[in-house]
């Protein structure tokens, strides 16, 4: 993936995962390597509007099955503040758009936030191979 070399090449990133085990996954992964605790904002998962209309009409919860399905190939990115200037001009060459939907935490929990008021939940744990 071309966003990936361009994030690497300028180091605009601490931490960079692939999501074909699916988001919860890798997060927790990359919690789990960095120390760190991740919170992720259910409201700003990128969730197709058709998507979420078939898996409320199957009984289905679309946050949870977006977090816990696999086969997205798409890359999760964790980056400091000061390095939003850089990241972004990755994205821009890349041309590929960047959505932040969460942010590390020093508490090493990683968590769900969803509803109103926001409630933060454990996440689940995702899809492994050899569970």
């Amino acid at each position: 993936m071309r966003l990936g070399l361009l994030v690497a090449r300028n180091r605009a990133a601490s931490a960079c995962m692939h999501l074909s085990d699916g988001l919860a996954d890798a997060v927790h992964q990359m919690a789990d390597a960095s120390g760190v605790g991740i919170t992720i904002d259910a409201e700003a998962l990128p969730i197709d509007a058709a998507a979420r209309v078939f898996f409320e009409a199957h009984g289905g919860d679309a946050v949870i099955e977006a977090l816990t399905g696999g086969d997205d190939y798409e890359l999760l990115l964790a980056a400091r503040p000061r390095m939003r200037r850089r990241l972004a001009a990755a994205a821009s060459h890349g041309d590929v758009p960047l959505t932040r939907i969460g942010r590390c935490t020093g508490d090493r929990a990683v968590t769900l936030q969803r509803g109103a008021p926001l409630e933060a939940q454990p996440m689940p744990r995702g899809y492994h191979h050899f569970r």
